[in-house]
């Protein structure tokens, strides 16, 4: 949304004639301006100005498409991060039941479950992933 410049004259805007005659406002615009000064030294009040132009582009540039991509990854995300909690709770609760761990002839008979077998599949098949990614080298920076 573009606000178009306005030229503010005290002649041809009498509703401004008040609000500077106003001794009030008078000094609340001086206090305004004395803590304005450190940043206006800084220049921090530029980079204010520029992140307050960024996120009005931001606003700008939104349409139904771009907000119905970021909410369905978001849904993605929380859905993936739901199942990995709910996942960790009742393994956690499983194992906090066992009065002592199993022996190993007790983990071959749980290995039996298509399920366990299922999720050492799914575990070994990201630590493959995880040893490509880390096997190739990161591309050096120019």
């Amino acid at each position: 949304m573009n606000t178009p410049n306005i030229n503010i004259d005290e002649e041809n805007n009498p509703q401004i004639v008040p609000l500077l005659s106003n001794t009030n406002a008078q000094e609340g615009l001086e206090e305004l301006v004395q803590k304005l000064e450190p940043l206006l030294a800084g220049r921090r009040l530029n980079r204010i100005v520029d992140l307050m132009s960024v996120v009005a582009d931001v606003v700008d540039m939104t349409d139904d498409y771009m907000i119905e991509k970021l909410c369905k990854s978001y849904e993605e995300v929380i859905g993936a991060a739901w199942t990995a909690g709910n996942v960790v709770r009742m393994a956690s609760n499983d194992v906090q039941q066992m009065d002592e761990p199993p022996t190993m002839w007790e983990l071959v008979k749980i290995s039996k479950d298509p399920e366990v077998r299922r999720g050492i599949a799914f575990m070994l098949m990201m630590a493959k992933g995880m040893g490509k990614k880390m096997s190739t080298p990161l591309p050096e920076d120019d």
